[in-house]
């Protein structure tokens, strides 16, 4: 089975995208060591060819891996541009349209590749007229439960390519049911083309930093003391005034003053509202926004929070949230989507639309260090449960299916 990976050119604009399409691939890397039917061939721009040589030395696998030549995207806007205009002409004069593929730089390309089918971790394709079986990961359809939170323009144009890649695609990949659900409620999908593919969650971690990184950020968060931690970027759906609000609640009602530190991306498109926000409040100077990261300094602020907080309206699937309980640190989540089933227990989530409700919790467990042992023994036992399910034989299943689709789940 030659499994052709689009890694693209995903980066830290996709969010929680970046982080799965990784792990996915490094969960296929591990598993085709022991599986000898599976090759893999990494689909990726030249500016990430480093990193997969380096993923593929550490899952000591025998990837291949090629890079997306740097004259597609010239091509791909020319035939977006062409491309209705040309589908017009064929049907004008009844054209067969195989006649011109092959003129089609883009039709070739993918042609040219060793695999039996493609895979996209991410919602849509970079093409779709291909000879083997194509298969995408649909993450959410947040656009229709917060349309709010999208333009006009926005939603249209997910409306259009996420409907593009659903209906093309061979197989749909997701990694919760109530996606699914979303799916087969607001696209009248078939059940049978969703695939449910747990997420990597052997893959979950994060590099630990070194002493003198230790040092170093010691220094840098020696004024924080004793801090709450969102690792975020700042899309609206995150909710971050929600948090600030409820920290505001706290000093105001119980005279606690408590700091907060928030990683990741300033969103040019709702960060200036939260920072209009803060310079309005009381609790400016203790609500810290880092922008983004290493992987080790997210480690060490992790491992030296008081708690981390994920208030969140809308979430497929948090890798904060698994990352904190891997880590085995105190964490609490808002009671939406995957979030409750993941946490496993009741006690440690809110409704991130009640401030006092989640300005409570977050008290509580800052005052009981029962309840916070609690929540870590909880995070062991969840993580545990959650590695038994093998998402290498969920993604397997899947590939299969989208080469033999009369085989059935």
């Amino acid at each position: 089975m030659k499994i052709g990976y689009w890694l693209g050119d995903v980066n830290i604009n996709s969010g929680g995208i970046l982080p799965y399409a990784w792990r996915v691939l490094e969960s296929l890397l591990l598993g085709s060591k022991i599986q000898e039917e599976i090759s893999i061939l990494i689909i990726c721009s030249p500016k990430l060819y480093t990193n997969c040589l380096e993923l593929i030395s550490k899952s000591q696998a025998s990837a291949k891996i090629c890079m997306i030549p740097s004259k597609w995207n010239i091509i791909t806007r020319f035939v977006s541009r062409i491309g209705s205009l040309v589908s017009k002409v064929c049907l004008r004069f009844s054209i067969s349209s195989q006649l011109l593929k092959h003129l089609n730089y883009s039709y070739r390309w993918f042609s040219s590749l060793d695999i039996d089918l493609l895979h996209i971790p991410y919602q849509t394709a970079p093409y779709y007229d291909l000879i083997y079986p194509l298969l995408v990961t649909m993450h959410d359809v947040q656009e229709l439960h917060y349309p709010e939170f999208f333009t006009p323009q926005e939603r249209a144009l997910r409306a259009k390519y996420y409907w593009e890649s659903l209906e093309k695609s061979t197989a749909v990949v997701v990694s919760f049911n109530h996606i699914k659900q979303d799916l087969i409620k607001y696209f009248a999908l078939e059940a049978d083309k969703i695939h449910v593919c747990s997420p990597p969650y052997n893959n979950i971690y994060l590099h630990k930093n070194s002493y003198e990184e230790e040092q170093n950020f010691k220094k840098k968060y020696i004024t924080s003391g004793r801090f709450l931690l969102y690792p975020a970027q700042s899309w609206q759906h995150k909710n971050h005034l929600s948090l600030i609000k409820a920290i505001e609640y706290i000093q105001d009602r119980f005279n606690v003053s408590l700091n907060l530190i928030c990683t990741g991306k300033k969103n040019p498109n709702f960060f200036p509202t939260i920072e209009n926000y803060l310079h309005q409040s009381k609790v400016y100077n203790q609500v810290y926004f880092t922008d983004m990261v290493s992987e080790t300094e997210l480690y060490w602020l992790y491992k030296n929070c008081a708690l981390v907080v994920i208030p969140t309206l809308y979430e497929a699937g948090s890798f904060p949230l698994l990352e904190a309980m891997t880590l085995e640190v105190p964490v609490i989540c808002s009671n939406v989507t995957s979030l409750p089933e993941t946490i496993g227990d009741l006690r440690f989530v809110f409704d991130p639309l009640d401030i006092d409700q989640m300005a409570d919790l977050i008290l509580q467990m800052l005052a009981s260090e029962e309840l916070c042992r609690d929540n870590v023994l909880n995070n062991k036992k969840q993580i545990e449960l959650l590695r038994q399910s093998d998402s290498l034989i969920d993604f397997l299943n899947v590939y299969r299916y989208a080469l033999n689709p009369k085989i059935g789940h």
